[in-house]
């Protein structure tokens, strides 16, 4: 590996940054104390848990757990990969970062990649130019009689694949295209004459890009009676269908600005509802929403909106992408299209302003669920009412605030003609069969909140005190620590203490941590409340604390031994673990904070 940005740069860049004053810039933020405060732009919420500190450069919310500083909120927030991230600091605050230079094989790969794209990108152009010739004047027709101009036909680089055999095979082995690279990025098929042939043909063309702009595959809609109807590019180097959305290059900036994203089946949806100017429209490529593109949308936004297809086959869709939605924190209402109409159909005939004033009274996820759950019933019957009921009970049960589910309650209530106080005790009763506590459980959780609060206090007085590692590493070291997040920082803070990093921060060790998830827990306990009374005191007690819970750990692992042996009928070996069980108890009644 040759030329890499510098840690004296990182570090440079990492004092120079403000992180007040970026997170600013996409956050509302107001002083409270030391520190700011605002609404996460992580996930939906509506008071405010998310905690910036000027003073350690870190942010954290407490609402859903992430956290960092100013190189993984960019990174998070605007998709940046870190070295994007560096490029974009330094270039705000005029630092020069060395050219950048990779391993042969970093080297190989981004050429590989870039090799690929420009495939695609010939391929595009290729379809363009078919479209315009004499042979595309039946895609032209076709896009005519579904409303496009020529403005969006040019702004999503619609094309047409002739109704040949390997038109486009040809013109791209003119530019020293392999076959290998053909067939690898799904432009190209063997035939039964072991020849290479067109994979779309007699197409009107869809390109798609990623993100940033970059083509990575086409989707194609036959003019004629072939069948499928619609065909995707196959899985490729370059396009996995369910990591990418439609549109989402042209439509990003608008779903940030309007911080709402409207989610569609069909390329058509999407290109009638930005030539109409509703350009935060993006589609799922056909497939049900994935896990991997409601993460992608994290990036922009944690408002969406559903508006599929208005046959089963939609509804079917809206509702796995509520489900996917709500499970990564977005707020999700659905907008259900009048006399069973497509989205395209009906922006084209009514337009922009009829479409936002459906998009206005778009339905809850609740409300969603509950107008499928009643077409399944009879509402007229009794027992169709209580069909509803007993369907939607599960749903109620998730919402945790009392005023939405009391308007919930209401709502099914005057759509039912069924009383209020019915379906709250039917609620209740619901609530009793699925929370069962087992006995001692509130103590259990009592004593693992104590542990936890312990590990977090003793972490956060060692980072203010890299003086105290000695009397921790007496105590026991890492065996204290049964978080496995607290015992890695431990770890971490006894290495860099050892190599001689006796000026340790907690943001240092933020900035060094490179796993999600031990980072976010991390920046948590740096930025809760300050710790309450005597540091001293709390260090000696959280330590005792610890040591307390390290014993019971032990003694619990030596009597399920001791429950085998009795088993096994080895008395000697059970009496002496017995023995050592005495004398751990023993210990543990000393160790009273």
């Amino acid at each position: 590996m040759s030329k890499q940005i510098s840690e004296e740069i990182i570090e440079e860049l990492r004092h120079r940054a403000d992180i007040v004053e970026i997170i600013g810039e996409q956050v509302a933020l107001r002083k409270k104390g030391q520190n700011y405060t605002g609404l996460c732009p992580f996930h939906q919420e509506k008071t405010p848990s998310f905690v910036v500190s000027p003073g350690k450069q870190i942010y954290h919310c407490f609402g859903c757990g992430k956290g960092g500083n100013v190189f993984s909120f960019l990174m998070e927030r605007e998709g940046l990969t870190f070295h994007e991230t560096v490029e974009k600091l330094a270039a705000r605050y005029g630092m020069a970062l060395p050219e950048r230079e990779m391993s042969p094989a970093q080297q190989k790969q981004a050429a590989r990649t870039k090799r690929f794209r420009q495939i695609n990108q010939w391929a595009m152009e290729f379809f363009q130019h078919c479209l315009a010739s004499d042979e595309g004047e039946a895609a032209r027709a076709y896009f005519g009689s579904r409303g496009l101009d020529a403005d969006v036909i040019q702004r999503f680089g619609l094309g047409y694949a002739p109704d040949r055999w390997d038109s486009l095979c040809l013109d791209l082995k003119a530019k020293d295209v392999q076959d290998e690279e053909l067939l690898l990025l799904g432009l190209a098929q063997q035939s039964q004459r072991n020849t290479l042939i067109d994979k779309f043909r007699n197409r009107v063309m869809f390109p798609i890009w990623d993100d940033r702009g970059n083509v990575i595959g086409f989707g194609g809609r036959t003019l004629g009676d072939g069948q499928p109807k619609y065909l995707n590019s196959p899985d490729t180097p370059l396009f996995q269908k369910g990591h990418h959305l439609y549109a989402l290059n042209l439509a990003k900036g608008t779903i940030r600005q309007l911080d709402q994203v409207i989610l569609m089946e069909g390329y058509m949806d999407v290109i009638a509802a930005h030539q109409h100017g509703i350009t935060q429209a993006v589609a799922s490529l056909g497939t049900a929403l994935t896990d991997e593109q409601a993460k992608l949308l994290t990036r922009y936004t944690y408002q969406s909106v559903i508006c599929y297809d208005a046959d089963a086959a939609g509804e079917a869709a809206s509702m796995r992408g509520l489900e996917i939605l709500n499970h990564h924190g977005f707020q999700v209402r659905v907008i259900r299209i009048p006399d069973g109409k497509d989205p395209d159909d009906y922006i084209r005939a009514h337009g922009k302003e009829a479409f936002q004033k459906l998009a206005e009274k778009a339905l809850s996820l609740f409300e969603y669920k509950l107008v499928i759950t009643t077409q399944k019933f009879d509402r007229e019957s009794m027992t169709g009412k209580v069909g509803i009921i007993q369907a939607m009970l599960p749903e109620l049960a998730k919402i945790k605030s009392p005023v939405a589910r009391q308007g919930y309650i209401s709502l099914m209530s005057e759509r039912l003609s069924f009383p209020e106080a019915a379906i709250k005790e039917e609620l209740r009763r619901h609530q009793g069969g699925i929370i069962v506590k087992p006995a001692g459980a509130a103590t259990l959780q009592s004593g693992e909140r104590a542990e936890g609060r312990a590990q977090a206090a003793i972490l956060r007085l060692l980072l203010e005190d890299p003086s105290r590692l000695e009397i921790v590493e007496e105590a026991g070291g890492a065996e204290l620590f049964e978080n496995p997040h607290a015992q890695t920082v431990f770890v971490t803070v006894q290495a860099l203490w050892q190599a001689g990093h006796q000026n340790l921060t907690g943001e240092d060790l933020v900035a060094l941590t490179e796993a999600d998830a031990q980072r976010q827990w991390l920046t948590g306990i740096l930025l809760e409340e300050e710790i309450p009374g005597d540091p001293h005191k709390v260090f000696q007690d959280s330590l005792l604390t610890l040591k307390r819970s390290r014993i019971e750990r032990e003694i619990k692992k030596l009597m399920d031994h001791l429950s085998k042996l009795e088993t096994s009928g080895d008395a000697s070996r059970a009496n002496e673990i017995m023995t050592r069980i005495s004398g751990l108890n023993k210990e543990k009644q000393t160790l009273r904070p």
